[in-house]
């Protein structure tokens, strides 16, 4: 259950770097606030196997 937790905040902290330093590249909606929240949940789901790894791998030692 903690590495879920782990992974979840990781992937949404990975995902806020990356909206933070590329910005909303991708056109999802017209409005630009759901847009940026789009592109922030879809880089999570992209960031979700990288937190997994490094989580798991982590706690493996």
């Amino acid at each position: 259950m903690a590495a879920l937790i782990l992974t979840l905040i990781l992937s949404f902290v990975i995902a806020g770097l990356l909206w933070f330093t590329l910005g909303s590249r991708i056109a999802l909606a017209e409005d630009s606030s759901e847009n940026d929240l789009a592109n922030l949940v879809l880089y999570a789901l992209g960031a979700l196997p990288v937190s997994f790894v490094i989580v798991f791998f982590g706690i493996g030692g």
